[in-house]
């Protein structure tokens, strides 16, 4: 079975954004505004842990999971199901034509 490499890419995108923003919306009630946002803030420009920071960083992490889903996808694909053969064997002779 193949993946389509886009929908499964659309999907990690918004599965990695709705947990960034989630989590980031948890740091905010339980530490505060302000609080260190770790190794996040590394991969993420611009996120901090507040209500912009968790739209800034989940705006990234969609970027980041489509790429890395569609990456996936593409890469399962060709090891699942490889590529077609070619539609014309020009080594093979024609019916008919003795060598």
């Amino acid at each position: 079975m193949r993946l389509q490499t886009r929908a499964f890419a659309m999907a990690t995108g918004a599965l990695a954004s709705a947990a960034v923003f989630m989590v980031t919306l948890l740091a905010l009630a339980v530490f505060g505004r302000g609080a260190d946002p770790g190794l996040l803030a590394g991969f993420l420009f611009g996120y901090t842990i507040s209500v912009e920071g968790a739209f800034i960083g989940a705006m990234w992490a969609y970027a980041y999971g489509f790429m890395v889903g569609a990456a996936f996808a593409f890469a399962y694909n060709i090891a699942v199901i490889p590529p077609a053969p070619p539609l014309i064997d020009w080594d093979a002779t024609e019916p008919g034509e003795e060598s």
